[in-house]
């Protein structure tokens, strides 16, 4: 075989490899993953439980889901559309894997943290998450811990709106952060960088309410929700709690009114 045959066939052979990789990269329907309790035991008893493979990123109907990998939770804010409990779903692992999941999504098991699992395995480990389907929207807020000793902290703010008709459902923005107390109240605002490197307000509305610069999230207590939105919050990827969400020193917050019956 001469020099050019060679490297031709090389070439080709490159080409299939990176066509299969991106093949594997497909989408499958969440109740095609379920499997019998049976065949789930018979996974687990044959491996031994581990860490070093894991979930980095799964979307569901081509959303990206929260995932909590310190406390093994995945989260999935549910948008009522006719495949909210039959998802197409498409993760990526950081090993070789196959997936499967002990039980169907229903109306029975949204909010309930025990009832939904997803394992990923291979012939020597497997990994089991938690499956939360939740009502709420949800807010992941990024930023590197080393800037924890400044009173606001460079960030990178995640916005998933679960909402029936509402214009943008995603939202990704740089923004500064404040811990006014920690694991109780937070507040952060959406900034963006102009071309000449100087930070300014990105005037975006989050959860259809009126544009602010600068929004607040409590800790969420007993009889506080009469005129307030809730949120799932997330720090790092880390699963915080349910939080209180609006406008920082007050302002209209009533203007979009959260109805959970909405998206059942």
């Amino acid at each position: 075989m001469n020099k050019k045959r060679l490297l031709g066939s090389i070439l080709v052979l490159t080409i299939c490899a990176i066509a299969v990789i991106t093949l594997l990269q497909i989408k499958v329907r969440y109740n095609k993953l379920i499997i019998s309790e049976d065949k789930w035991d018979n996974i687990v008893n044959d491996r031994e439980e581990s860490s070093s493979i894991e979930i980095e990123d799964i979307e569901f109907n081509d959303y990206n889901l929260l995932v909590d990998n310190k406390n093994n939770v995945i989260y999935y804010s549910v948008v009522d559309t006719s495949t909210k409990y039959n998802p197409s779903i498409k993760i990526k692992t950081n090993k070789k894997v196959k997936v499967v999941i002990n039980d169907k999504l229903s109306d029975e098991v949204l909010e309930n943290t025990d009832a939904l699992k997803i394992m990923i395995y291979n012939n020597k480990e497997y990994r089991v998450y938690s499956l939360v389907p939740t009502l709420y929207p949800t807010i992941n807020i990024v930023y590197d811990k080393t800037e924890d000793n400044k009173s606001r902290i460079s960030s990178f703010i995640e916005i998933f709106d679960n909402h029936v008709n509402i214009p943008q459902r995603v939202i990704n923005s740089e923004g500064m952060f404040k811990v006014i107390e920690e694991d109780r109240v937070y507040s952060f605002s959406l900034t963006k960088t102009s071309l000449g490197n100087n930070r300014r307000e990105n005037n975006i509305s989050i959860f259809g309410m009126e544009k602010r610069d600068e929004y607040l999230i409590k800790i969420d207590e007993e009889g506080s929700r009469k005129n307030e939105k809730y949120v799932r919050l997330f720090i790092n990827n880390e699963y915080k709690g349910i939080y209180s969400f609006g406008p920082k020193n007050g302002g209209k917050i009533d203007k979009y009114e959260r109805n959970r019956e909405n998206n059942k």
